[in-house]
C-alpha cells in the first residue's frame, strides 16, 4: 500500500474530535490491511518490533497506517532510530500479535493525527483483532474449527423465561431455530438495535462466553443452525447446527 490512507486518518481524527466512538475506530483498525511496522532483523533472520524510549523510560512500539506516515516518521526520528526494515500487516494480525513488552503503542508517530494506546488498552486491541480473525475464517470455505473453539469472547443475548434463561434466536423467514452469536461489540449492538426497532417484549441480557462453553452448550440444544452476526455490520454467516459438535471435536 502506498500514499496516505485518508479514510483511516479521518476516522482517527474524528475519534480525537469526539465524533466517532472507540468501537467504530477499532473496527476500522482491525479491518485495515495496510499497516506498516518497522522491525529489527537479527543474524538468524528473526524479526522483532522496533521500540523507542522516551525521557521517562517508557517503551513505544511503532505502527503506521500508511506509507506516508512511515516516511514522515523516518524524517522525524531519523533512519538510525526507525531502522531499515518493515513489514506490512493486516490489522487483525498486527494487533492480535501485540506483546506486553511495550508500554505504549504509537500510531503514526510524527504524522498527525497520532494516537497512543497504553498497556491497559492492549487486551481490547487483541480481542478486536481475534474477533476479526474469527470473522475471516467464518467467511472461508472451510473455517478453522480450532480457532472458533478457542476464541474467548463471543457475545450472546439471553432472555428470562420460566425456570431460567433462554438463548435469543436470530430472525429467520423460514421459522427455523437459529442461534444468534456475535463476534464483536458492534455486531451485538446492530442486533440489539434491530430487536428494539421491532419492539421486543423482553429485556435482553448480554453475555460474553468462551468458544468452548458456547459450542458445548449449543450442541445440546434443539437448533436448526447457528447464525453469526445476523444483523451486520459484518456479513451474516449461517451454519447448520452440526457446526457446534464439530467445533467441540477440534483440538
Amino acid at each position: 500500500m502506498t500514499g496516505t490512507d485518508t479514510t483511516l486518518r479521518q476516522a482517527m481524527q474524528q475519534t480525537l474530535d469526539g465524533t466517532l466512538n472507540a468501537t467504530a475506530l477499532l473496527r476500522r483498525f482491525v479491518s485495515h490491511d495496510g499497516w506498516r511496522m518497522p522491525v529489527e532483523v537479527d543474524a538468524s533472520g528473526s524479526q522483532r518490533a522496533v521500540m523507542i524510549k522516551d525521557n521517562d523510560g517508557l517503551r513505544f512500539q511503532l505502527a503506521f497506517s500508511d506509507e506516508q506516515a512511515y516516511r514522515d516518521a523516518g524524517r522525524a526520528l531519523g533512519p538510525a532510530v526507525l531502522g531499515d526494515h518493515s513489514v506490512q500487516l493486516a490489522g487483525r494480525d498486527l494487533f492480535a500479535g501485540l506483546s506486553d513488552d511495550p508500554d505504549v503503542i504509537s500510531i503514526n508517530w510524527g504524522s498527525p493525527p497520532e494516537l497512543f494506546f497504553k498497556k491497559a488498552q492492549f487486551p481490547s486491541l487483541r480481542r478486536w483483532a481475534r474477533a476479526a480473525q474469527v470473522e475471516q475464517t467464518l467467511a472461508s470455505p472451510r473455517p478453522d474449527l480450532s480457532l472458533l473453539k478457542h476464541f474467548d469472547a463471543y457475545y450472546i443475548v439471553l432472555q428470562k423465561v420460566e425456570g431460567g434463561y433462554a438463548l435469543t434466536l436470530a430472525p429467520d423467514r423460514h421459522d427455523r431455530k437459529i442461534a444468534a452469536v456475535f463476534t464483536a461489540e458492534d455486531t451485538l449492538e446492530a442486533f440489539l438495535k434491530d430487536q428494539r426497532s421491532g419492539q421486543i417484549n423482553f429485556e435482553p441480557i448480554t453475555r460474553t462466553i468462551p468458544g468452548e462453553h458456547l459450542f458445548d452448550d449449543i450442541k445440546d440444544l434443539p437448533l436448526d443452525g447457528i447464525a453469526f452476526n445476523c444483523s451486520g455490520p459484518m456479513p451474516r454467516r449461517l451454519f447448520i447446527a452440526r457446526l457446534a459438535a464439530d467445533v467441540m471435536a477440534a483440538a
